[in-house]
């Protein structure tokens, strides 16, 4: 179960020991943190899900093979889930973010989940063959393909829109002068170019 913080907090008793904690070490903040860490650890342990995401989104989850049932009423921010076969809540090294991967270990989906009880929030979101290209070159990892997806065409036009991004901006920082920046957006849009060309006309993971 995940613990509704901001319930849990309306009992005197509960915030006696809230104050103890606090006046540990790291004080309240720590306090806090433990609060964060813990509440993700229960939602990738749940059968949950956010009950908040983008206006009509459901209906793409569900094209994906989601399934969800009635939003808790003890708890409305979140509401039963049923991913699709081969799929997992995984936690990140960021106790307000977790993700939903698919069988091949991609993230397809974001959860944001707030614990912290004076301003507990929850959202999700799916994440675009865009994002997904971002983040595997920010982190170094490799790209994985398939054929409904990040398919090698979708990945290679996700590259070289942000490759035609970041040379705007290699353009901007050199029309200001700002060297840095420039190089950097150099590095960025080679980058994403090399992406977009490794994908570009392959049928295959390239």
């Amino acid at each position: 179960m995940i613990e509704n913080t901001s319930e849990h907090m309306k009992d005197e008793a509960n915030q006696l020991l809230f104050l103890a904690a606090s006046m540990g070490p790291g004080g309240s903040g720590q306090a806090i943190t433990e609060q964060e860490r813990a509440g993700q650890a229960q939602l990738v342990n749940s059968d949950r899900l956010p009950a908040k995401m983008p206006y009509n989104a459901q209906a793409d989850f569900e094209a994906l093979g989601f399934t969800f049932g009635e939003v808790d009423p003890r708890d409305p921010l979140f509401r039963p889930a049923t991913l699709p076969t081969g799929w997992k809540r995984q936690a990140s090294d960021h106790d307000m973010w977790s993700y939903v991967v698919d069988e091949l270990g991609r993230r397809r989906v974001g959860v944001f989940y707030k614990a912290a009880f004076y301003d507990r929030r929850a959202s999700m979101s799916l994440t675009s063959v865009d994002t997904y290209v971002r983040e595997c070159i920010h982190d170094g990892a490799d790209i994985v393909t398939d054929d409904t997806w990040a398919t090698p065409s979708a990945v290679a036009a996700a590259a070289r829109r942000m490759a035609d991004e970041r040379n705007d901006n290699v353009k901007l920082w050199t029309g200001r002068g700002e060297d840095q920046y420039r190089a950097e957006a150099i590095e960025a849009r080679d980058k994403y170019a090399a992406v977009a060309a490794r994908f570009e006309g392959t049928g295959t993971d390239g």
